[in-house]
């Protein structure tokens, strides 16, 4: 069966506030009402762009048309104001492993926990979920466009699962990706066997020997530089931040996948 599903734009909020950013074609999720642009909560298909005037055209699915003003969504807030997408053609067969890309409390449907295909027909889908449970989605279901492939997770994603065996790459060229937080969830996922695909091995260790991983909060970076200018330092030879220990992995949650990292 082929679906039509939701891959989420990976861009920040700052650039959603830039026309830019949007291409035809594109679904924006708007999580709560926009009473100033006038629009409701939900899902609107990008219809147009005019970068010039930092105008976006959007279209409901009653096909009614809004012109929306990425420049008004606020720079600051707990929670985006709304979501980006692109519609991705999905050919899914029975026995695939899936992962969920949204959340379905009612049903126990978890973003990021894995399912597997069942049966397929012409109406439905039948999956069952990680815990034992089956669930029949018919063709018009939301969760079947809010799906993907599970075969292959980055390691943000596989924390919390364990599996028997798997593959991980990892590559030294991906200096805030080889980190020591990335390689003990990469490390730890598996039990018996894992496979590490690398670009050099030499190169890797060391990256990962520098880089702890953890993020510096700009707190510390305005402590830094104060320290730096009292010491008549440059302000591009700040010393590095006192390194801070990882936190411990939780290993608590066995999953009976085989994972791909």
């Amino acid at each position: 069966m082929r679906l039509q599903t939701l891959s989420r734009v990976n861009v920040t909020r700052e650039e959603l506030r830039y026309a830019s950013n949007y291409a035809p074609g594109m679904v924006v999720e708007v999580a709560r009402r926009q009473r100033s642009q006038g629009l409701a909560a939900g899902e609107y298909r990008v219809v147009g762009t005019d970068v010039a005037r930092e105008r976006v055209t959007l279209e409901n699915a009653r096909g009614r048309q809004f012109e929306f003003r990425p420049g008004q969504i606020r720079p600051q807030g707990e929670q985006d104001p709304l979501r980006l997408f692109e519609v991705r053609a999905l050919d899914i067969y029975t026995g695939d492993k899936i992962r969920w890309t949204e959340t379905d409390h009612q049903r126990g449907l978890l973003n990021a926990d894995q399912a597997r295909i069942v049966a397929i027909d012409k109406e439905a889908v039948v999956v069952k979920t990680s815990l034992g449970a089956e669930h029949r989605l018919e063709r018009d279901d939301p969760m079947l466009r809010r799906l993907d492939l599970a075969y292959a997770l980055n390691a943000h994603m596989a924390q919390g699962l364990t599996s028997d065996r798997g593959i991980a790459v990892m590559d030294s060229r991906e200096r805030n990706l080889a980190n020591q937080q990335t390689f003990l969830v990469t490390v730890t996922r598996l039990r018996d066997r894992l496979t590490l695909y690398v670009d050099n091995a030499g190169k890797l260790e060391a990256a990962v020997e520098r880089n702890a991983g953890m993020k510096r909060s700009a707190l510390e970076t305005v402590d830094l530089l104060r320290d730096a200018a009292s010491k008549g330092q440059a302000k591009d030879r700040v010393d590095p931040a006192p390194e801070r220990k990882p936190p411990e992995l939780d290993r608590s949650i066995t999953k009976p996948f085989e994972i791909g990292i």
